[in-house]
């Protein structure tokens, strides 16, 4: 029997999970991408205090802005903080620059700001990096302004990697974070070992890889511009939203391990499942592929579509 499952529809405003600190300290940010650019008050980030500790806490913010030179033939590498992330959005003149937010926690103001007095922001050899010291809790978020045709090589421990509205080359690899690409141009190879992936658009050469977190794709355009879009996990739900009239050839897989869920697809796309485990919708060659090894799949077509509904 197949199951339905829940709907999740694409989150916008990315909440990163809390993370725990020796000090009893956990942290957690709020990123809205829906807005095409960012400053750093659009970021919330906050530290709260274990129930178990006791005494007074105050919270500290602090920015830099640091020009970076013009994109050349060899990409720029950022590594995320322990704590934050990573957002590329497009620049509005055309240069190129990085605003770090950063935030502290302590039991008083004082303590919070020497904690940022010795986070550091190092811009050098091609790679743009914050450290600051390993036992005080600290945290920061790199927002990165770009051109157009940037080449950028990001990657993250714990923290999130983001792309909003940009065109170029782009590499992001994380272990733990997530990973979210809306509305980009160009070429994206995005990896994430335990951290979900969110895709919104309908254009580029775009890989996402996720081996224990989910996959969730929103198509708003009914053509696909472009080479492809290639977005699988091994063992993570799947989840496809498309337009109404979707003419881009689509194929979601699966395996006998996944329940499929489907709404508003045709009856004679819904058969596929039945046979190999797949779905095929629009027309022409497939340039949207979609797969999950031990995850289920949920798919929701656009209103008009001819309406079938897996249960």
């Amino acid at each position: 029997m197949r199951t339905r499952l829940a709907p999740a529809a694409l989150a916008l405003t990315l909440v990163l999970n809390p993370t725990a600190h020796a000090s009893g300290m956990s942290f957690s940010a709020s990123v809205d991408h829906d807005k095409l650019r960012l400053t750093c008050s659009d970021i919330e980030m906050r530290f709260s205090k274990d129930v178990r500790h006791s005494g007074d806490f105050m919270t500290v913010r602090r920015d830099r802005t640091i020009a970076l030179p013009s994109t050349g033939s060899t990409p720029m590498r950022v590594r995320a903080p322990g704590r934050g992330g990573v957002r590329v959005q497009p620049s509005a003149d055309g240069s190129a620059s990085a605003l770090v937010c950063m935030v502290a926690g302590a039991n008083s103001q004082a303590a919070a700001n020497a904690i940022l007095d010795r986070v550091r922001v190092v811009n050098e050899n091609g790679e743009l990096t914050v450290a600051g010291p390993d036992d005080e809790d600290w945290a920061a978020y790199v927002v990165l302004s770009v051109p157009h045709d940037a080449l950028l090589d990001l990657s993250a421990e714990n923290g999130e990697l983001a792309l909003r509205g940009v065109s170029g080359h782009f590499s992001l690899r994380t272990t733990n974070g997530p990973i979210a690409v809306l509305d980009v141009a160009g070429e994206v190879v995005g990896e994430a070992v335990n951290g979900p992936i969110s895709f919104r658009g309908h254009a580029g050469d775009i890989r996402l890889t996720a081996e224990n977190g989910p996959v969730d794709v929103k198509l708003d355009a009914a053509t696909w511009t472009g080479k492809g879009l290639d977005a699988r996990t091994t063992n993570g739900p799947v989840q496809l939203s498309t337009p109404e009239n979707l003419r881009a050839g689509v194929l979601v897989e699966g395996s006998a391990n996944s329940l499929f869920s489907w709404k508003n697809i045709s009856r004679s796309h819904s058969q596929g499942w039945t046979r190999d485990h797949a779905i095929r919708l629009g027309e022409g060659p497939v340039l949207v592929r979609l797969s999950t090894v031990n995850g289920p799949v949920q798919i929701k077509g656009g209103k008009g579509s001819s309406s079938s509904e897996g249960i």
